[in-house]
């Protein structure tokens, strides 16, 4: 008889849910946009809070089994304080939660801030995010743009007054949001996967490339990555995280098939523009009935580990999002003929 698996459920190519899961979710209400960066013995969690409208962080030893709450000292000075440096202005945030970023709510493009994205490079933290404009008329976010914050730990942060990078493109639209950035040692140079076309459920993929982190051009004026004649991808495609893997990129990003349902899927690149599909896609669809995620999964980051990758998600029942984690053991992903 074969043996039943429900964290086997709707994953494919050696993916599967982590047992515990949800990871971050029912302690402190709804949450999306998980990204996770190690950084020595721990990693660190950051995502979005729905409702506060800020971006959190959590702290965890083994990459699955985090903490929501500020519990350690949360600087390099070991203060008890849970105030973050953001802009010109110090403020000052009570409470249990961890905050990393709070909005300005004196920047009509700060009315809030979600989707982050943490890096290391040039000799301090990166955190670039998405901040979206809010429009009294219509009681709606109507545009959305990235900004950029630096700081000496990953933490506390000091954030530029304006977005780095704005919808200029045709294809665009109103929005850019959720960055992906890459430092590339060799050519010295940042390089930004981030998607665009709709403030919550973006059109494709697009590429723009910085030397400092604060000036972005874009190179092309077309996305990198848009929906294909699939059904799979009929709708859309967004919501992407890029790593380096050996001399190829790896892609895991959302498809959506309509409106409500989309799923995770991988692609590789030689060179981060052209992109080939993995020919099991989607790596992941949504749970089994009555689960936490059974309408919907999107919006993946992934580590790889040593023989180990782990892929963060958000999930979604009931209008509830939630943030999971997808284990693969093994380095190899599956993709037809190797590494590209």
């Amino acid at each position: 008889m074969r043996a039943y698996d429900p964290g086997k459920i709707g994953c494919y190519a050696g993916w599967r849910r982590y047992e515990k899961n949800p990871i971050i979710g029912e302690q402190i209400g709804e949450v999306s946009d998980p990204m996770v960066l190690p950084i020595k013995d721990r990693f660190h969690l950051y995502y979005s809070h729905r409702f506060l409208k800020k971006i959190l962080v959590a702290v965890g030893e083994n990459g699955l089994d985090f903490r929501p709450f500020a519990e350690d000292g949360v600087t390099e000075e070991k203060t008890e304080s849970k105030a973050y440096v953001i802009g010109d202005t110090f403020y000052s945030d009570g409470g249990d939660f961890g905050y990393s970023l709070i909005r300005r709510p004196e920047l009509k493009w700060e009315a809030a801030v979600c989707q982050p994205f943490v890096l290391f490079a040039k000799g301090k933290y990166h955190l670039f995010y998405t901040g979206k404009r809010y429009d009294p008329v219509t009681d709606g976010y109507d545009r959305s743009v990235i900004g950029h914050a630096t700081g000496n730990n990953a933490m506390n942060w000091m954030a530029s007054r304006q977005p780095v990078l704005e919808p200029d493109l045709l294809w665009e639209r109103n929005a850019v949001c959720y960055p992906c950035v890459i430092w590339d040692e060799k050519e010295d140079l940042f390089k930004m996967w981030y998607s665009a076309g709709d403030i919550e459920k973006p059109l494709a993929i697009g590429y723009s490339v910085s030397r400092d982190g604060e000036h972005w051009e874009k190179p092309y004026s077309e996305p990198v990555l848009k929906k294909d004649n699939s059904v799979l991808e009929k709708e859309r495609v967004g919501a992407c995280h890029v790593l380096r893997d050996g001399e190829q990129y790896v892609m895991f990003y959302t498809a959506w098939q309509d409106a409500f349902k989309s799923r995770i899927c991988l692609a590789r690149s030689e060179d981060g523009i052209c992109w080939e599909r993995h020919p099991n896609n989607p790596i992941i669809t949504g749970g089994q009935f009555g689960a936490w995620d059974v309408e919907a999964v999107c919006r993946p980051a992934a580590v790889h580990l040593e023989n180990k990758w782990i892929c963060y998600y958000t999930g979604c029942a009931r209008k509830n999002h939630r943030i999971g984690a997808l284990i693969h053991e093994g380095d190899d992903l599956g993709f037809c003929g190797g590494p590209k």
